[in-house]
């Protein structure tokens, strides 16, 4: 592993951290300078690194962008949602944000889970068909070349 990617994990690990401190102390109701600061750190990593993960085959840069748009996209629609229908509040919209991504991440770890064993199977089953002899009703390696023949216009010998 780079110097950079052990850079980026650690500045993941670190805004995690820091986001989650904002959590806690929203929920717990601690008036504190930090707490605007870390609970907005909360609002941009937590969605952002939930889509994030279901970017998994793209360019880095592209992911990041993707992740940000998302974030802001998700954080603004449960406010929304929660201002439309009268219950707005910090810690439910928290809660609402958490609750969002976890259903992110929990998607994409069904979908890992249970798409790894169809493209096995795919891979078995192509890899059977390449050495298994045609089945019956198919014409034999013997035919083929004189029923190309036969299609290209020309006369079988």
């Amino acid at each position: 592993m780079t110097s950079v990617h052990r850079l980026s994990g650690w500045l993941i690990g670190a805004a995690l951290a820091a986001g989650t401190a904002g959590a806690i102390l929203a929920f717990a109701g601690i008036a504190t300078p930090a707490r605007v600061p870390l609970v907005l750190v909360f609002l941009a990593v937590v969605p952002g690194m939930a889509v994030a993960s279901l970017l998994g085959g793209i360019d880095m840069f592209a992911r990041a962008v993707i992740a940000g748009a998302a974030a802001i996209v998700i954080d603004f629609s449960v406010a929304a949602v929660m201002i439309a229908s009268g219950t707005w509040s910090t810690r439910t919209g928290l809660a609402a944000v958490a609750v969002v991504s976890g259903m992110i991440v929990i998607a994409q770890l069904l979908v890992r889970k249970f798409s790894a064993p169809r493209a096995e199977r795919r891979s078995a089953i192509s890899s059977r068909a390449r050495s298994d002899p045609p089945a019956t009703g198919v014409a034999s390696s013997a035919r083929v070349p004189s029923d190309l023949a036969i299609r290209a216009g020309s006369k079988a010998k």
